[in-house]
């Protein structure tokens, strides 16, 4: 399971992403902090409960977990953040004659953020700005390069939108274990907003 989910996740889109071996999942995690001049280790334990999702035997398995897994993280970002519109490639007819795009005010909407995932066409021009330094990727939700702190990851079959937050913006937990069922296999996980997490819509 770790194995398909690095596949599609591979290049640390957000840093709260767990494997677990039972259903509810237990996350125990320690937290080191200086109190009254001590330094302590915190000890947290957390609970997820997680949905089972039946993915088809037919075709190759990890491919048809990793488009479910990416699908259902779409879903919770295009539900569960703010929306935000913005124009910038079509900016109408009169205005299109003395306009000219700048990436830069692509730029100014995520700066701050830890990470932008996006489509061709947006990393199409962000990639003209000296500031954007490649990076080679090989995931599903690929990482192609960065600007200053944030991360630019690209999924294939985006149009035109941004949706950016930051490392602790999502949680995810998964379970190791498969329960093969006799009309398909069951994987159980969970996709968590955290944070805020913004969708926007480039028109």
């Amino acid at each position: 399971m770790e194995n398909t989910i690095d596949t599609l996740f591979g290049n640390g889109l957000f840093s709260n992403i767990y494997f677990v071996d039972s259903n509810p999942g237990k996350i125990e995690t320690l937290e080191v902090k200086k109190i009254n001049e001590e330094i302590k280790e915190l000890k947290n334990v957390q609970s997820f409960n997680l949905s089972g999702h039946k993915i088809a035997k037919d075709g190759l398995l990890s491919l048809n977990i990793r488009e479910n897994v990416k699908h259902d993280l779409i879903v919770r970002l295009n539900f569960g953040s703010n929306n935000i519109e913005m124009k910038y490639f079509n900016v109408g007819f009169f205005k299109r004659f003395f306009y000219k795009k700048d990436p830069n005010t692509l730029v100014d909407t995520f700066r701050g953020k830890d990470w932008i995932i996006t489509s061709e066409d947006i990393i199409s021009e962000l990639s003209s700005l000296e500031q954007f330094v490649y990076i080679s990727g090989y995931s599903d939700v690929r990482l192609v390069g960065h600007i200053g702190e944030t991360m630019i990851f690209k999924m294939m079959d985006l149009d035109n939108v941004i949706y950016m937050g930051n490392k602790g913006s999502i949680t995810a937990v998964f379970n190791r274990n498969l329960s093969d069922e006799e009309d398909g296999i069951v994987v159980e996980y969970l996709i968590k907003l955290n944070e805020n997490t913004t969708k926007i819509i480039v028109h």
